[in-house]
């Protein structure tokens, strides 16, 4: 009496079992066929100049955790045991070749994780540097944005012996380029590639050239203290810059940052 059940359990068993590992290699073969398709669209952008390619991973080292309000892109445990990776951003360059609409869409469909983000021609480097609107430099009497500074006007500054003073802004020297981001452990701050920063009192390094790890110094309680650089790494903002001429290449704080200034025509640098 109970041999007619069983069996008829194990054949709908089976049945399912059928089904469900049809539906699983289905699926399977889908998600290989997907990460196979990511890959050869990598790699063509990876062999493309007017494309730069940015993973998730590249981005959590660049940033990490609690450093900038984006977080890293996620990829599935199968899609990563499966060889693929998650994708942060495409930049892309139409100042080298026309994208088409249908191009851009391919990508956005391959990579629907990753932010596509048109990058600018190349802007020839402030020399030496310069800092965003807004910055606040340091004056007697009491901070002011850097676009509002004028000629003559008086700022603080610091001596190559460490101690401070004032001097007077022989001029303002102003352009429009790319924004460079610096974490510090005393702040962030926002400046160009080349914007000479102050990692001694007689001893200056390109923000560019910076490295997690190294030392700036920043001005706190009317003196210069070290901080640690945790992550640095260009934006893609452009944007309208400035930068302060003093004389003898002048150090000045820029949003409590001590900077060096942008030399005066005649000293021919």
């Amino acid at each position: 009496m109970s041999t007619c059940p069983r069996q008829h359990w194990f054949r709908f068993s089976l049945r399912t079992l059928f089904v469900v590992v049809t539906g699983l290699c289905c699926w399977l073969g889908w998600e290989v066929s997907v990460v196979r398709q990511r890959q050869a669209v990598l790699k063509k952008l990876r062999t493309d100049p007017i494309y730069t390619v940015t993973t998730a991973n590249e981005w959590a080292r660049r940033y990490p955790s609690g450093l900038v309000d984006q977080q890293p892109a996620r990829m599935g445990l199968v899609r990563r045991l499966l060889g693929d990776e998650a994708i942060q951003e495409i930049g892309y360059r139409t100042h080298y070749r026309e994208i088409s609409k249908a191009e851009l869409a391919d990508v956005a469909r391959a990579f629907p994780e990753a932010k596509l983000l048109e990058d600018h021609p190349p802007l020839v480097p402030c020399h030496p540097g310069c800092f965003p609107e807004g910055t606040l430099v340091d004056t007697p009497h009491g901070p002011r944005a850097i676009e509002s500074i004028q000629q003559g006007d008086t700022i603080t500054t610091m001596l190559p012996d460490g101690e401070w003073t004032t001097a007077a802004v022989q001029s303002l020297f102003n352009t429009s380029n790319r924004l460079w981001r610096i974490d510090t452990t005393a702040g962030v701050l926002l400046t160009t590639q080349t914007q000479p920063l102050c990692v001694s009192a007689d001893r200056a390094r390109p923000a560019g050239q910076l490295q997690a790890g190294d030392s700036i110094l920043y001005y706190a309680a009317g003196e210069s203290r070290p901080s640690s650089v945790l992550a640095v790494a260009p934006t893609h903002q452009i944007a309208p810059v400035f930068n302060l001429v003093l004389d003898n290449s002048g150090i000045f704080v820029a949003d409590g940052f001590l900077a060096r200034s942008k030399p005066p025509a005649a000293a021919g640098r």
